[in-house]
């Protein structure tokens, strides 16, 4: 039954002019991005970025540190295995969703200060002659945060539709249904439709069960010992490649596992399905974000994470 997948249905666009070697930079647009200036002409080593962002800056001052190296002369991420041991420019980058907390509006700023006292504080105490610069003021991430987190609470939306049974389902049987279907079993112990294109999530949809623990351990599933309830299927709407033709291929496959399993297809509260209701909601998102420019599985679009 793996042709109800044909990925034939799906309307993805192509990514053009593609980098062989690709480049991960901050990005200012989602980023509140904090500049370490290296004198030219100087470097530093990969193992010292550790010692200078060690565990404690880890656990207590989320952020991402990119690095420029001058030996593949592009930006990646810092630290990380397997990437360049030096670099001559380094940013520290701070997600913005992080920053605005409406609920102490006041500590906004402090918060923010907290990265830059910390970073002097730690670049004296290990002799590095390095310039902070902020690419932008605070004042005016602080904002960008407030209009980010706004638009994440409008549009970072979700389809989850169940197929609840009475009693429980025979695990086996649930494991060949979903791999007939053409489903492939991976990430999160999870089965997954995978996107073969490289535009939006890795997944069009994934399946899962509110039964513990949740995913599907073949060796539990071979014992015996997971049989669930319900199947729960889903996908992030602003991540999809194409949310309206992928949410009409989960619906065929959500009927085609009830036509062999038996139960009844629920919305993401329990009730009955409703599955013309809920597509003229997906297009009235849709409409929405586009209206503010925000397109589904785009470079924006993901900026809502």
């Amino acid at each position: 039954m793996s042709h109800i997948l044909d990925e034939k249905q799906l309307q993805i666009p192509e990514i053009e002019n593609k980098e062989e070697e690709v480049e991960y930079k901050a990005d200012s647009s989602r980023e509140w991005i904090i500049d370490l200036v290296i004198p030219s002409g100087k470097i530093i080593k990969q193992e010292k970025l550790y010692e200078l962002f060690d565990l404690e800056w880890r656990t207590n001052f989320s952020s991402t540190i990119f690095g420029h190296s001058p030996e593949d002369n592009r930006w990646t991420y810092a630290l990380a295995g397997g990437t360049p041991e030096t670099y001559d420019q380094i940013q520290i980058a701070i997600s913005l969703l992080d920053v605005f907390n409406e609920e102490n509006p006041n500590y906004n700023h402090k918060k923010l200060e907290k990265y830059v006292h910390e970073l002097k504080k730690r670049l004296e105490k290990h002799s590095l002659d390095f310039e902070i610069k902020e690419t932008e003021s605070k004042e005016s991430a602080i904002e960008k945060s407030k209009q980010l987190i706004k638009l994440n609470g409008l549009f970072d939306k979700d389809i989850l539709i169940g197929l609840q049974n009475q009693s429980t389902y025979d695990g086996r049987e649930v494991w060949d249904v979903l791999q007939s279907l053409g489903l492939n079993w991976g990430d999160g112990d999870l089965f997954h439709w995978n996107n073969s294109s490289e535009y939006a999530s890795d997944q069009h949809f994934s399946v899962w069960t509110s039964t513990e623990p949740g995913y599907f351990l073949p060796e539990q599933i071979k014992n015996g010992k997971m049989n669930p309830t319900n199947l729960v299927f889903g996908f992030s709407i602003p991540r999809s490649a194409d949310p309206m033709n992928v949410y009409r291929v989960l619906i065929n496959s959500i009927k085609y596992c009830q036509t062999r399993l038996g139960g009844q297809i629920i919305n993401r509260n329990g009730e009955p399905f409703n599955e013309q209701l809920e597509l003229i909601q997906l297009a009235e998102l849709i409409k929405k974000m586009t209206d503010n420019g925000i397109i589904p599985g785009s470079d924006n679009s993901l900026t809502l994470y």
